[in-house]
């Protein structure tokens, strides 16, 4: 790249522009909606994944994660494990982040997949 004081203040604001669009910063991962990933599990095994959703009930060593507050228990609602599952309380919308799996969790809701958390749930801002 040449010389940015050679190139003057228009050539310099130019020459950063480009560079920023070469090296981007890195950008926030995408917060997924529970039920478009249990709905569309196949796109997301094996992958960290992170959503916004609400405590739906608790169960010996897992939580069941859904995108509404309350309400019956159904296939979709996610099985979630791991550090953390503690902090959730009902009624309060939390950002989880983790590993989406189909494997090593029998859920009570007889969802095959479940999400093992590889941070601790935020609080969400509303």
């Amino acid at each position: 790249m040449a010389d940015l004081r050679r190139l003057g203040a228009a050539g310099a604001a130019v020459a950063l522009v480009v560079a920023a669009a070469v090296h981007p910063a890195a950008s926030a991962p995408t917060v997924h909606k529970v039920g478009a990933v249990t709905r569309h599990a196949a796109k997301f095994i094996g992958q960290d994944v992170t959503m916004r959703g609400y405590l739906l009930a608790r169960e010996n060593g897992y939580i069941l994660f859904s995108d509404e507050p309350g309400g019956r228990i159904g296939r979709y609602d996610l099985p979630v494990s791991g550090a953390g599952i503690d902090q959730t309380v009902p009624g309060k919308r939390f950002v989880i982040e983790g590993r989406f799996l189909d494997h090593g969790l029998k859920a009570s809701n007889g969802n095959p997949d479940h999400l093992e958390l590889t941070q601790p749930p935020q609080p969400a801002a509303h």
